[in-house]
Formats: C-alpha cells, sequence, structure tokens
C-alpha cells in the first residue's frame, strides 16, 4: 500500500498524514459539497417547472441508469485499467455535462434526463474505482476509521451544502449551483491527479471480448457462492427501494404537501447531514465496540421507521427530526457494509464485487422512483412513503431469516464492553490511545461546535 506502512496514529490526523488519503479525502470533500448543490437545483427546478411527483422521480431515475446499464462492465475495467485515470476521467466528463444542464432545461426537459443519465455512465465507473483505492492506500486496521471519516465528509458536507444551496437558489436560482458543481469535478480531478498510485496488482493477461466477459462472470459467480456477499447483496433491493423511493418523493413531500421555502429546503436537506455526521464520529470513535451485522440490521430498520415517520409530518419541525434520524440510520449501515465488504473481498475482485452490487443498487433505484413516484401521482405523497417504508422493511426481515450469515459473520467477534462513562468521553478526551490526545481534543471541539453551529441554524430558520 502507498504511503501506508509507516506507523502513526489511526485517528484522522493520522489518517491525513498519508499523502494519498489526504488527497483523495480533500478532492471528495470539494466534489461533495458540489453534489450537494447539483441535488438541490435539479430536483428543485424540475419541480418548479411541473409540480409533479413523477417528473421528480424520473429525474431521480436518470441519475442511475448509466450504472444499470453499464455498471458490470465498469467493474471489469477498473480490476484491468489504471483506477486513478478512471477517477479522474470521470470527474472531468461529469464536470462538462454538470455544466450543460442549465442550457439543456431552457430547451427540452427530456434532454436534461438524458444529460443525467450520461453523467450516471461516469459515475458508474468513478464509485467502484474510488471504492477499490482506498483499501491501497490505508492499512487493513485502518479501514473503519478512513470509511468513518470518509462518510462524516462525505455525508456531512449535507449541513453546509444543501443550506448554502437553498439561499442561492432562492437569491440567484438554480444555474449558478451547477456551475459550481461542475467547478468542484475539476478540483476533484486535480486532487486525484497529485496522488502517487501503484499499478493494480493483478493487470489483465488479455483484452479480447472473452475475456472480459469472463471477468464479469467471475464477480457473478463469486457473489452467489460465498454465503456473506450473496445475503448481503439480497439485502439490495429491501433497502434501496425506499432509499431511493424517499429521495424521489421527498421533493413534493416538502415542497407540495408542507409547503416550504427553498431555503427552508435546503436546512431540511442539511439536517440530513447532522444525522450522517453524528452517526459517522459515532462510529469512528466506538467503531470497535460494536458487531457490524448489528450496525448493519440496525440502520436498515431505524431507516424504515425513520421513513415512516417522515411519511406523516405535518410541519417543518417533525420534518426536520426524521430526516435526521433517517441520516443517522443510512450511516449506520453504510459504514457497517463498506467495512465489511473491504475485509471480506479479494482485492483482485473488489472492482467486479463492488460493480454488481451497483447494477443492483442502480437498478432499484431506477425503478423505485418511477414505481413509487405513479403512486403518488395516483394516491398521494404520503400513502406512497408509508406503503414503500413497510414494504422495505417486510423485505429486509425476510432477506435477514432466509439468509442466516448476515446476522451471524461476526458471531464469534467480542468487543470492548460501552461502560455509560464512556459515552461522555468524546466531548472532553481521545477514547482510542492509538489517537494523539492533543489534536483529537480539537478535532472532537470542532466536531461539537459544527452541530451547534448548525442547529442553531435550523433553530433561527424554524423558532
Amino acid at each position: 500500500m502507498v504511503g501506508s506502512h509507516e506507523e502513526r496514529p489511526s485517528g484522522f490526523l493520522g489518517l491525513m498524514r498519508t499523502r494519498n488519503y489526504a488527497l483523495l479525502w480533500s478532492g471528495q470533500f470539494v466534489s461533495e459539497m458540489g453534489n450537494r448543490f447539483h441535488w438541490v437545483a435539479v430536483s428543485l427546478w424540475i419541480y418548479s417547472l411541473t409540480q409533479s411527483a413523477a417528473a421528480v422521480s424520473l429525474g431521480i431515475s436518470s441519475m442511475f441508469v448509466g450504472s444499470l446499464l453499464i455498471g458490470l462492465w465498469a467493474g471489469v475495467f477498473v480490476d484491468r485499467l489504471n483506477r486513478k485515470a478512471i477517477l479522474i476521467l470521470s470527474d472531468l466528463v461529469r464536470g462538462v455535462l454538470v455544466a450543460l444542464i442549465p442550457s439543456l432545461i431552457q430547451v427540452n426537459l427530456w434532454l436534461v434526463y438524458l444529460d443525467l443519465a450520461l453523467i450516471s455512465v461516469a459515475t458508474a465507473f468513478f464509485r467502484p474505482a474510488i471504492f477499490a483505492v482506498v483499501p491501497q492506500i490505508v492499512q487493513r486496521r485502518e479501514l473503519m476509521a478512513a470509511n468513518s471519516f470518509f462518510a462524516a465528509m462525505d455525508t456531512g458536507t449535507e449541513i453546509l451544502g444543501p443550506v448554502a444551496a437553498g439561499f442561492l437558489a432562492q437569491g440567484y436560482g438554480y444555474a449558478p449551483l451547477l456551475y459550481l458543481d461542475a467547478l468542484s469535478y475539476g478540483l476533484s480531478a486535480l486532487c486525484i491527479f497529485a496522488m502517487v498510485m501503484r499499478p493494480n496488482a493483478h493487470p489483465p493477461r488479455s483484452w479480447d471480448l472473452r475475456a472480459v466477459w469472463n471477468g464479469v462472470v467471475e464477480g457473478l459467480r463469486y457473489i452467489r457462492r460465498d454465503e456473506l456477499q450473496r445475503g448481503l447483496f439480497v439485502l439490495i433491493f429491501p433497502a434501496t427501494l425506499v432509499g431511493a423511493g424517499l429521495n424521489a418523493l421527498q421533493t413534493p413531500l416538502a415542497k407540495g404537501e408542507i409547503g416550504i421555502s427553498d431555503a427552508e429546503f435546503g436546512t431540511f436537506q442539511s439536517v440530513w447531514g447532522l444525522g450522517f455526521v453524528a452517526a459517522s464520529l459515532l462510529l469512528g470513535w466506538y467503531g470497535a465496540v460494536f458487531r457490524k451485522s448489528r450496525l448493519i440490521i440496525g440502520g436498515y430498520l431505524l431507516g424504515f421507521l425513520s421513513t415512516a415517520l417522515m411519511g406523516l409530518s405535518t410541519g417543518y419541525t417533525s420534518l426536520l427530526l426524521t430526516a435526521f434520524a433517517v441520516g443517522f440510520a443510512n450511516t449506520l449501515y453504510y459504514v457497517g457494509l463498506g467495512t465489511v465488504l473491504m475485509e471480506y473481498t479479494p482485492t483482485e475482485l473488489m472492482g467486479r464485487v463492488v460493480s454488481t452490487r451497483q447494477v443492483a443498487l442502480a437498478s432499484a433505484r431506477v425503478f423505485s422512483p418511477l414505481l413509487f413516484g405513479a403512486i403518488a401521482e395516483r394516491s398521494g405523497v404520503r400513502p406512497a412513503i408509508l406503503f414503500m417504508a413497510a414494504a422495505g422493511a417486510v423485505g429486509t426481515v425476510t432477506a435477514i431469516w432466509r439468509h442466516t450469515s448476515v446476522r451471524q459473520f461476526d458471531r464469534s467477534w467480542k468487543g470492548a464492553g460501552l461502560r455509560p462513562s464512556l459515552l461522555l468521553k468524546p466531548f472532553v478526551e481521545p477514547v482510542d490511545s492509538e489517537f494523539q490526545e492533543a489534536p483529537q481534543r480539537w478535532l472532537n471541539g470542532v466536531a461539537m461546535l459544527v452541530a451547534f453551529v448548525a442547529w442553531m441554524g435550523v433553530a433561527v430558520r424554524s423558532p
């Protein structure tokens, strides 16, 4: 692993002393801030033009068509080509395509859907590539911390990004948000360009069509034969059914049913980020205390309950509270699941495994918004959300019951006991003996300050 062999503290500052991790993390921070602008701009712009849940749902579905169509092939290329080059090219292509949206939306909305689909094609290469790169640049013992801090950054940008996007949208319109997102992709590409990466450990011996197809089949066969991978694969469908459906219906729920402004919509999105950050920090501090199987299963079930409660929201305050709970739950299973996949998947198969999962995710993300968008048009947004949450819960419980490996793979695991007094310790002290004490106290204070300022912002917007 490049730049990961030296002994160092395994906290955030320790990881950031690794050149490649620091560059990758920083580039993704900028890019994810842009993505928050992109999401707010596209969803609000489409809804403002159409006032239709189905139109917004179609836009959300378009964002995942690429992964559905070429996701499997993308994984083979990630395992056989230079991953750094794939990351850079994907960022540049997405930047150009995002910059075209303001012009296309003035011509025809279907051109925007096509553009969003092309962006998803580039993302289909980017996702498995970055997932495969992380284990190359950090040690195995650092994966939980590395993933937790990535999750804190990735979804923590929800705190500032959507709030800023909401106010910019209300004051200057939606187009500037998309131009800023395009710029963020360029900055991310520059950070990745500065990384120093070794070639893939298992270069391809040939590039004929049969070899590429065999690579796809090998990834599918591995998932089918490995009991844990198969169980985690099946869990994709009920969980993503709910997540993707809620992505599509949250805009008509918040704007149409509850009637909030663009600025308030940005705050609503940022509260999801507060849940993300709270869960990410807890996992970073206490990740070794909990079984990963319980994080994954508990995160799924908490997410379904929170989704149903969001569908029942009648005011802005209840909308914010349920958004926090959904964000918290999503991070529990996202970090737990990502760490399990990195720990249990052979490096030479990582790209194919992730891409196979990406195709399954994409199929649910394309199908779910269309299905529940149509139900919302016919029966209402709230009934659609409640039905969606119930279906996800039933599907997940059934999958866990049928695939026992999901709840038993870490059965022999024994973590450190969690004493009640320990819960207060991270606010003032480090909780890991490998963390340097002074920097850790500083990071804890900054994290709590960010959360406090964000909540104060919410209180000002919604006293």
